[in-house]
């Protein structure tokens, strides 16, 4: 039987959030891969972390070095089982994949024999205690850490500031926002100049959309229905409750201890954790149903949100583009029934936007001629 000895997967530098496709070779001593210039990188086992990919279905995360730290990500976990073929010793501290169903006896047999610590930790260990943790982080620096975020995003990217498409999402944002009532949020979008089909609610109200979502949009109700979506989880918090559980003790620490300055200093991790992980479910289906409701109270049709979000989740298992989008959501056709379950149950008169002859040239105003400089 052959080994397949090369994989797929992106490479995170540690200082840009943009990920770089790479091929990766799986060698006796080490990982050996290239970015996108050509430009070979090695690993030796002995250098490489495991983050992640211990569990059935988990991407594999690998990453090198100190603070903010090198980051390999391969989708196919089978590229484990390789390793330890090839790397024998040298490889024994990361994953076996062989391995899970006898830690599964392990756990079993650790859980009867531990069952009140066990019972404690998971009702009251950090994923329970995430929501009054970030119930309890002061707005303020929710906003402050949100602008770190959209800053660490931006610093080293190209960002469209075309007088004509700003224009035409501030007619957006305002005709959304209007219907929210105190909201302590100041909202802020951003595009990005690039391909990646995506878009992220950082905290504190500041909502991040790549050209390449932008242009996969149809109609203005279409991004509406986007900004909808990612306008529900800043509301509802999302995007803090998930930096609370997966950043570091540190961040718990500081925002338990009053220290601002503390939390700051987790930007660029911050939004690392929101570029690579997916929010739960329940977190989707939230802002799902509550941004089909704001679109509603707004005057806009919500088919452009469920119509949207279908084709990205068709294009997202083909495999065809850069998705990151909705990766958490059930079936496409159930997510379709429930929202038009929801959008039919009350009768709204919705208007179109003046410009939506103008959407197939507005919404690629956003190149390479018509964006600012890095910031």
């Amino acid at each position: 039987m052959t080994t397949q000895i090369n994989w797929k997967g992106s490479y995170y530098d540690g200082r840009s959030l943009v990920p770089q496709p790479v091929s990766i070779t799986v060698e006796p001593t080490g990982l050996t891969f290239h970015i996108a210039s050509g430009t070979p990188h090695f690993w030796a086992y002995s250098e490489i972390q495991q983050t992640q990919g211990r569990y059935s279905g988990e991407e594999v995360r690998l990453e090198r070095g100190a603070g903010l730290s090198e980051t390999l990500v391969i989708p196919n976990a089978n590229i484990l089982l390789v390793i330890h073929q090839l790397g024998g010793d040298a490889a024994r501290h990361i994953h076996h994949p062989g391995m899970r169903h006898k830690r599964v006896y392990w756990t079993i047999a650790a859980a009867l024999a531990a069952l009140p610590i066990i019972y404690v930790i998971f009702t009251w260990g950090i994923p329970s205690l995430a929501g009054p943790i970030t119930a309890a982080i002061p707005i303020s620096w929710e906003t402050q850490l949100g602008q770190f975020v959209q800053q660490e995003f931006t610093e080293k990217e190209q960002v469209c500031d075309n007088a004509e498409l700003t224009d035409t999402l501030e007619t957006i944002m305002g005709k959304l926002i209007t219907p929210i009532q105190d909201s302590p949020y100041k909202f802020h979008v951003t595009i990005v100049d690039s391909p990646m089909v995506n878009a992220m609610a950082a905290p504190g109200g500041y909502l991040i959309v790549f050209r390449g979502l932008l242009q996969k949009t149809d109609t203005p109700a279409e991004l509406a229905g986007v900004l909808a979506h990612e306008i529900q989880h800043v509301l509802l918090r999302h995007g803090m409750r998930l930096i609370v559980q997966h950043v570091s003790m540190a961040v718990i620490i500081a925002a338990l201890s009053g220290d601002a300055s503390g939390m700051l200093s987790y930007g660029l991790q911050a939004a690392q954790t929101l570029q690579t992980l997916s929010y739960s479910r329940e977190a989707e289906n939230q802002a799902d149903e509550q941004g089909l409701a704001l679109l509603q109270q707004a005057g806009i049709h919500p088919e452009g949100m469920i119509s949207f979000f279908e084709k990205l989740s068709h294009a997202d298992g083909k495999g065809t583009s850069p998705f990151r989008y909705f990766s958490t959501h059930p079936p496409p056709s159930e997510r379709r029934q429930h929202l038009e379950a929801l959008a039919s149950a009350h009768a709204v008169h919705y208007q179109n936007f003046a410009f939506e002859p103008d959407w197939p040239t507005i919404r690629n105003l956003c190149d390479t001629q018509q964006v600012g400089s890095k910031k």
